[in-house]
């Protein structure tokens, strides 16, 4: 008994109410049942013809009494109703209030045995299905993309955003590689890099491969002993006994990689090593299988983290319970005789006497999505113009309109959002794909005084400055050439005059036919596909590395602006209504020849991230010669 009291007596000290407004709606209740309840009392209509001092003898008065008692009962559902909306509270009840963040990064193996076709239809196909899997489980927590072979890359760094890993993941095949090998100690340490960087102590690592070598496992045990909190688990693909490694070289052929002594190559599942590895750091093995049972005990694993973090939460933050819910039960008598009776109709009807003279049209979802939810959507389902349209905060207009490829508009919109360095960041990007090198500069070197930090805008902000420096060149270029022009134009008008003077000037007919050819000649010069500026290919290395370089950075873009954006199609956008656009004044068989000249253009979907590869590699050479050190040679090369 002195335990219910105590409870009883902290639950009364802690008594309180969470809506305490919706108590004043008990006066109009009250009020109308006293003003029904004196209408009852003199409603009778013997009271105008019957003397009041007969009346009580002439007239029953239980009607009158039960009527006034009604209007009470009636009083009663009302008092619960706001007391239940008031939101009675005396208890606390712990509930998590932050998102979890658990990191995962995954690291896949994209040396050349995962060509191998032991499990169908190859390794590396099968590795993409079930990544999209494990992705799609992946409600909560961020997640990173690290591709290595004889090198290492980061292809998304840590986001939540599964969707944009999942439409990279088709992009990625040994071929992309710049270096082949197998070195997945470069890229554990570019995962734990990932993690540690982003703030956290603990989280996933998951080893997407066929085997590591003998080698770095020591390595890699050496490595994540300085990190107990990053678990480390492997799924395995492969079989035991094999099989040969597809040649790239040599695709529709039939032809296998082979050795320096001419045999072939036999790509097996090294099991052991990978087993090892997880079993030494706090994770799981799994071998690939036919069903989702793998992604199943991984997605446990990566979970399980998150409940104990969540606990950790519920421990420390607590909410006050409403407890106004009870008060509903009592409601449902009274609502079955409202019902009975028509009354409940009735309420519900009785709004619509109010209803204003003029109605504005209203879609179904604009009860339950802000317009900005709306746009982003819309945005997401890749209908990009009605984002734009519907979205109110001027970043997310901005993000909007430079997916569709309206750079102009993308602009005006980050200006007009707040200052920031992700907003200075995409309004850089935008300038730049607008072809606005200079201003794009100078607002990533904005972007960086507010965040030294942004990777992402040192990165670009190097990229404009390469290809504003072969832009000077290039115009350097133009200029000797053209002086050289116009002094062999010179030398030749010269020559003429002096011909003239000697007594030999040209007939009108040689002129004119000179004239002619001329003519021909700039009219080919005009009309040449090959020759124009959407289709001109380039001329010189420094042209390929500039085109390289912008191709880099909207690679780069597509990766990190909200919402998964993707500049390289916008520009591809923009370069075919000027491609068509100039093919509308061409002649018929100009225009023929243009078409055929594009569809010559070969369909390289990766061919972005391969140069991104190679620059990122590139970079590394520089720096390891710059440090006196040859490059890390590859110590296996399938």
């Amino acid at each position: 008994m002195s335990f219910l009291s105590a409870e009883l007596a902290t639950a009364i000290a802690q008594f309180h109410w969470l809506r305490p407004w919706w108590l004043a709606a008990l006066l109009p209740g009250i009020a109308l049942a006293l003003l029904l309840a004196r209408r009852s009392g003199n409603n009778s209509a013997w009271q105008g013809v019957i003397a009041p001092e007969l009346l009580p003898y002439l007239v029953e008065q239980d009607t009158s009494t039960k009527r006034q008692r009604l209007h009470w009962w009636l009083l009663l559902p009302w008092l619960c109703a706001c007391l239940a909306l008031a939101g009675p509270s005396w208890n606390k009840i712990p509930l998590p209030i932050h998102k979890q963040q658990t990191p995962l990064v995954i690291l896949l193996d994209l040396s050349p045995s995962m060509w191998a076709e032991d499990v169908k239809p190859n390794r590396l196909t099968r590795a993409r299905l079930k990544l999209i899997d494990l992705l799609h489980t992946r409600q909560e927590g961020t997640t990173a993309l690290v591709a290595y072979a004889g090198d290492a890359h980061v292809v998304t760094p840590l986001t939540d955003d599964t969707a944009t890993i999942i439409s990279l993941l088709p992009a990625l095949n040994p071929a992309i590689m710049p270096v082949p090998g197998n070195q997945p100690l470069q890229a554990l340490e570019k995962g734990i890099e990932l993690i540690v960087k982003s703030g956290f102590q603990n989280g996933h690592v998951l080893l997407v491969s066929d085997g590591l070598p003998s080698a770095d496992l020591p390595l890699m045990n050496a490595q994540l002993e300085n990190y107990p909190g990053i678990k480390t688990s492997v799924l395995a693909l492969g079989t035991k006994d094999g099989a040969p490694i597809p040649s790239v070289s040599s695709a529709g052929k039939g032809g296998f990689v082979k050795d320096s002594n001419g045999n072939i190559v036999i790509a097996q599942l090294r099991e052991t090593p990978l087993r090892k590895l997880a079993q030494n750091n706090g994770g799981i093995y799994r071998k690939i299988s036919l069903d989702d049972s793998d992604i199943e005990a991984l997605s446990q694993l990566f979970n399980s983290a998150d409940s104990e973090q969540s606990q950790q939460l519920e421990r420390t933050f607590d909410t006050w319970h409403d407890s106004g819910f009870w008060l509903v039960f009592p409601l449902l008598p009274f609502l079955a005789l409202a019902f009975r009776r028509n009354v409940l109709a009735l309420l519900i009807l009785a709004p619509l006497v109010f209803a204003p003279d003029k109605s504005y049209a209203m879609e179904w979802q604009d009860l339950w999505l802000r317009s900005d939810q709306q746009g982003q959507k819309a945005l997401a389902a890749g209908d990009a113009e009605a984002a734009e349209a519907l979205f109110k905060d001027p970043s997310w207009k901005g993000s909007a309109a430079y997916q569709k490829g309206d750079f102009a508009a993308a602009e005006e919109h980050f200006k007009n959002s707040e200052a920031s360095a992700d907003s200075l960041y995409n309004l850089a990007n935008a300038q730049a794909n607008a072809g606005q090198l200079e201003a794009a500069l100078e607002n990533y070197q904005a972007a960086l005084e507010l965040e030294d930090k942004h990777e992402d805008a040192h990165f670009n902000k190097d990229l404009v400055e390469k290809a504003l420096k072969q832009e000077q060149e290039k115009q350097q270029e133009k200029d000797k050439s053209q002086d050289d022009e116009n002094a062999e134009e010179g030398d030749k008008s010269d020559a003429d005059k002096d011909d003239a003077e000697d007594g030999e000037p040209s007939s009108d007919s040689e002129q004119d036919g000179q004239e002619g050819e001329s003519g021909e000649q700039e009219a080919d010069d005009d009309y040449n596909p090959e020759d124009s500026p959407e289709n001109k290919e380039p001329e010189s290395d420094t042209e390929k590395s500039a085109e390289q370089d912008k191709d880099d950075a909207e690679e780069k873009d597509s990766a990190n602006a909200e919402n998964e954006e993707k500049p390289d199609d916008a520009e591809s956008q923009n370069t075919g209504e000027a491609q068509a656009s100039a093919a509308d004044e061409m002649p018929d068989e100009q225009r023929q020849a243009l078409e055929q000249w594009l569809r010559r253009v070969p369909d390289d979907p990766s061919g972005l991230m391969r140069r991104k590869f190679e620059y990122e590699a590139w970079q590394h050479d520089q720096q390891m010669q710059g440090r006196g050190r040859a490059s890390q040679q590859e110590t296996e090369r399938w």
